[in-house]
């Protein structure tokens, strides 16, 4: 198999997506609780370097071999250029990504009933504006989260944001998916 080393110059090359480096910068310099694209850092105090994951439903159209250098040019541009000399790892997922390679297994879900002060429309605008993605097959936005206590956070913005709304949501916790196996004889 080949070995191909590629040198400083050829990673900062500019990027097909400068409106996404743009974007992203903007997010790192004024971040909010709620919505995309979510930055995961974690930081490593023995090296001093940090692995960063952005989750966002933008980077659906990006190949994967961009999106570690839009994460890089965005920090530079939200931080400094020396930023990249810490940064060990910069990784770009949709939010079905993440979901595939097991980092988002909690998800909101709302529970309507007839009776409920809410309807379903209400319930996607507000998951929509909380950060639900609409790339999952068939297109319904789901919310996902990391962790139980992200999901509870985000069911109290849902509740701000969607008062009467309390009784409706319920976090579900995928405990393993079951794939198929094939035929058996």
């Amino acid at each position: 198999m080949p070995r191909i080393v590629r040198g400083r110059e050829q990673a900062a090359q500019s990027t097909r997506f400068p409106g996404l480096v743009d974007a992203l910068a903007h997010e790192l310099k004024q971040t909010h609780e709620f919505g995309q694209p979510v930055i995961l850092e974690q930081h490593f105090s023995r090296t001093g370097k940090m692995r960063v994951t952005v989750l966002w439903d933008k980077w659906d159209d990006v190949p994967h071999e961009e999106r570690a250098e839009i994460i890089l040019k965005a920090y530079e541009r939200a931080e400094d250029q020396n930023v990249r000399e810490n940064v060990a790892l910069a990784v770009g997922l949709t939010f079905p990504e993440a979901y595939e390679a097991g980092l988002l297994p909690f998800q909101v879900i709302p529970l309507l009933r007839k009776v409920d002060p809410v309807s379903a429309e209400d319930c996607r605008k507000a998951m929509l504006e909380e950060g639900a993605s609409i790339l999952f097959p068939g297109g319904k936005p789901e919310l996902r989260f990391a962790s139980e206590k992200e999901a509870v956070e985000g069911i109290k913005r849902l509740v701000k944001r969607l008062p009467a709304s309390q009784e409706v949501w319920a976090v579900v916790q995928e405990a393993g998916r079951i794939e198929p196996i094939g035929e058996l004889e």
